[in-house]
C-alpha cells in the first residue's frame, strides 16, 4: 500500500523542525531535512505497527518548506528546469531530422559532422 504524507517544514536554528498534520499528527526535530523525513517514515510504520495495520510499504514524504523569498524562487527555477529539458527534448528531435534529411540529400557523415561541428560518432549517434 502506498501512503503520500505532506510535512510542513521550517528552518530552526538548530536545524528543521517538521510536523504532520492530522488527528494524529506529530512533530519531529533534525538538524537535516531529509533525516525529518526518515524520522516521520519511521514514526508512521511504528505508529501502523501499533495499530496493527502492516500493510503500509511505501510511505512518500512531500516537504512544504517555510522559507519565505527563497521557495518562490525555486519554484520559478523548477519551471524554467522542465521548460528546458522540454526545448532540449524538441531541439534533439529536429537535430536528428536534419541530420536524416542531410544523409537522403547524399551528404556523407564526416560533411555533417562539419556543418554541425561535432565529431563524426555524434552523427553516427544521431542516425542511429
Amino acid at each position: 500500500m502506498l501512503m503520500e504524507i505532506k510535512i510542513h517544514a521550517e528552518r530552526t536554528q538548530d536545524g528543521w523542525c517538521a510536523e504532520v498534520p492530522g488527528p494524529e499528527g506529530f512533530t519531529v526535530n533534525a538538524r537535516r531535512l531529509d533525516q525529518c523525513k526518515d524520522m516521520v517514515v519511521e514514526r508512521i510504520k511504528t505508529l501502523a505497527e501499533q495499530k496493527g495495520d502492516l500493510a503500509v510499504c511505501d510511505i512518500v514524504i512531500k516537504v512544504e518548506a517555510e522559507l519565505p523569498g527563497i521557495i518562490c524562487d525555486l519554484e520559478a527555477a523548477k519551471v524554467k528546469m522542465l521548460e528546458a529539458q522540454k526545448l532540449q527534448e524538441e531541439a534533439s528531435s529536429e537535430i536528428r531530422a536534419v541530420v536524416s534529411r542531410m544523409r537522403d540529400e547524399g551528404l556523407t557523415m564526416r560533411d555533417i559532422a562539419v556543418l554541425l561541428g561535432v565529431s563524426p560518432q555524434r552523427v553516427a549517434q544521431l542516425i542511429g
